[in-house]
């Protein structure tokens, strides 16, 4: 059974390489081209609805969980695997916690790559990653403090890998009152940086635009 597969990279060359030696691998049909992980690629993979989605390691981890997050919402029944440059069990389980069906090292070649992914996505491999004890507070899922709208409108777009000033601008606001409504979201959340508001966002739902719980006017 041949199962579709898209690829989400940052790199160009990469995706390139990577497509060439999955298209090698038996039972993979590989869609043309790439989705761009520096932006939102639900559209795409909407689009096409592949069975497999394979998620390079970004250069920001923020974008990365948010790519997963978002796929998975997207297509939950997709396999999704994730690239990982460093096999760290902490950055494993945060990507297991937005979404990921798997990880592999980037340091196989890639026709093992290949390979791994299509046993992956026939669910004959299985990995639990440990759960590392969180060092800071953390909310409880059930007491989560609400939003106000702006800081949910920051937060979605941290999210999704934006700067501070580029959120000034679509915003239209100062980078200034970003950061001040940063502050007032990683304290609400029980977080201290960017990756891990949008860890938290994703695993609580919070980047749904369709959502409106969790919301304070």
């Amino acid at each position: 059974m041949s199962r579709s597969l898209l690829i989400i990279a940052d790199d160009a060359l990469s995706a390139s390489a990577l497509r060439r030696a999955l298209r090698a691998t038996s039972g993979c049909q590989v869609f043309d081209g790439y989705a761009d992980g520096r932006g939102p690629c639900g559209v795409v993979a909407a689009m096409r609805r592949p069975d497999i989605v394979v998620v390079d390691d970004l250069r920001s981890r923020a974008y990365t969980l948010a790519r997963i997050g978002e796929i998975r919402a997207t297509l939950p029944d997709a396999k999704i695997v994730l690239l990982a440059a460093r096999m760290e069990t902490a950055w494993l389980s945060e990507a297991v916690a937005a979404g990921a069906d798997a990880a592999l090292a980037k340091a196989f070649r890639l026709e093992t790559i290949g390979v791994l992914i299509r046993e992956v996505a026939a669910g004959n491999v299985f990995h639990s990653f440990d759960t590392p004890t969180p060092a800071l507070r953390t909310v409880p899922d059930n007491d989560l403090p609400q939003l106000t709208r702006r800081e949910l409108e920051v937060l979605r777009l941290v999210a999704a890998g934006a700067p501070n000033n580029r959120i000034a601008a679509q915003l239209w606001i100062t980078e200034q009152t970003v950061k001040f409504h940063l502050s007032k979201v990683y304290r609400k959340l029980g977080v201290s940086n960017r990756t891990e508001a949008s860890h938290r966002a994703h695993i609580h739902g919070l980047l749904d635009t369709a959502q409106e719980t969790g919301i304070a006017a």
